[in-house]
């Protein structure tokens, strides 16, 4: 498999901290980047299209964050769409387990799952097997 790009935004530098290392349990094919506010990493995906730079395959948002919060990145996201050529696999990434937030998720057309954190290794593999099929 060629190395793929994962892109974790997330304020929790602990929690970042331990999905890369879980990331890097299941496979060394994946290059993986982290974020601590949507406004960076919304700033890393304007300059990786700039520059026609490898895009994440996967990106893993949290909702709540400083800044530019989940939210706000998935509309700064819409306004970039028209620039990316491959699709991105975005999993909403949240401690909530609020209908409320679940149902705003849905909205999201661009989303493509809301997963409860802590995400554990078998919902990685899961996730990864979804995207990445018999390459996994």
């Amino acid at each position: 498999m060629k190395k793929s790009n994962i892109l974790l935004v997330d304020d929790d530098e602990i929690y970042l901290f331990l999905m890369e290392k879980t990331i890097k349990s299941l496979t060394q094919d994946l290059v993986v980047n982290s974020f601590t506010d949507g406004e960076q990493a919304v700033e890393f995906i304007t300059a990786c299209t700039e520059k026609q730079i490898d895009l994440p395959q996967v990106i893993f948002l949290d909702i709540n964050m400083p800044f530019l919060d989940g939210w706000g990145f998935l509309s700064e996201f819409k306004k970039l769409k028209s620039k990316i050529e491959n699709h991105i696999n975005i999993y909403m990434v949240s401690s909530s387990m609020m209908d409320k937030d679940k149902k705003r998720a849905a909205d999201f057309e661009d989303l493509t799952g809301y997963v409860i954190k802590p995400i554990h290794e078998d919902k990685l593999a899961e996730i990864f097997t979804e995207i990445y099929h018999e390459n996994w």
